[in-house]
C-alpha cells in the first residue's frame, strides 16, 4: 500500500497541472460516484470498505491521467504556436509565401528580366524601393516581382531563378525587433537574412543552403 502511495504521489508530481473544464469536472466527479455506489463485494464490513475505497481510488488515479494525458495533449499540440518566438512565426509566414507563389498565377504581378520594368512597377504600391538586380550573369537571373503580405505588412518580393529553382527575396523596412541575420533551415526550405540601408531582406528557396548564400553575396556585392 505505501508503494502504491508513493507512486501515485510521483505520478502527480510529475505531471503537469491542467485546469479541466467545469463539464470536465463534473463528469468526473459523477463518475467517481457511481464507481463508489458500485454492489460491494461480500465479506466483513471493513473488506468491503477497503475493496470501495481501493476500487473508487483506482478509478480516479486512472481517470485523472487519462484527463492529464487528454489535456495536455491538447496543450502541447498548441504549443508550437503559442509559445513560438516572434522569429519562428516570420520564418513559417515567409516560408508559407515562397509555397503560395509556387502556385499557379501567384509568382509574379509584374513578369521580367528587364530590371528597368520591374524596379517601376513598385512605385506607388509600397513604402520602399528594393534594390532591382540582374544577377544572371551569376547564374541567377530575375523573373519578376510582386506584392506579398507577411508579418502584419505589405512587403516587396522579387523573384529570381537558380536552374530549374526559384529564389524569392522579400523586402522590407527593418524595425527594432529585426531578426539577427544569418541563415536558417525550416520545413525543408532554407532562408538567409540581412539588412542592408534600413531595409531587412529575406531570401527563401528549397535550393542548396550554399546557392542561397550566393545568392546574398551576388545581390550585395
Amino acid at each position: 500500500m505505501r508503494q502504491r502511495m508513493d507512486l501515485g504521489d510521483a505520478v502527480r508530481d510529475a505531471l503537469p497541472v491542467y485546469e479541466a473544464s467545469p463539464a470536465l469536472r463534473a463528469w468526473a466527479i459523477e463518475e467517481g460516484r457511481k464507481a463508489d455506489g458500485e454492489a460491494a463485494p461480500e465479506g466483513s464490513s471493513m473488506d468491503r470498505a477497503r475493496a470501495r475505497f481501493w476500487r473508487s481510488a483506482q478509478w480516479r488515479v486512472a481517470a485523472g491521467l487519462l484527463i492529464a494525458a487528454f489535456v495536455g495533449w491538447g496543450v502541447g499540440s498548441l504549443r508550437p504556436i503559442s509559445n513560438s518566438s516572434p522569429s519562428d512565426r516570420l520564418t513559417s509566414e515567409l516560408i508559407d509565401a515562397h509555397v503560395r507563389s509556387l502556385l499557379p498565377g501567384h509568382l509574379m504581378d509584374v513578369v521580367s528580366s528587364d530590371r528597368h520594368t520591374v524596379k517601376p512597377w513598385f512605385a506607388g504600391k509600397t513604402d520602399l524601393a528594393p534594390a532591382v538586380l540582374d544577377l544572371s550573369d551569376q547564374g541567377f537571373p530575375l523573373l519578376g516581382g510582386r506584392l506579398d503580405y507577411i508579418d502584419g505588412h505589405s512587403v516587396a518580393a522579387l523573384a529570381y531563378g537558380r536552374r530549374l529553382h526559384t529564389i524569392n527575396l522579400f523586402v522590407w523596412r527593418s524595425g527594432q525587433d529585426e531578426s539577427p541575420n544569418g541563415s536558417f533551415a525550416a520545413r525543408g526550405y532554407n532562408l538567409v537574412h540581412w539588412t542592408k540601408g534600413g531595409l531587412s531582406y529575406w531570401a527563401v528557396s528549397d535550393v542548396a543552403l550554399s546557392d542561397l548564400e550566393a545568392f546574398r553575396e551576388a545581390y550585395t556585392k
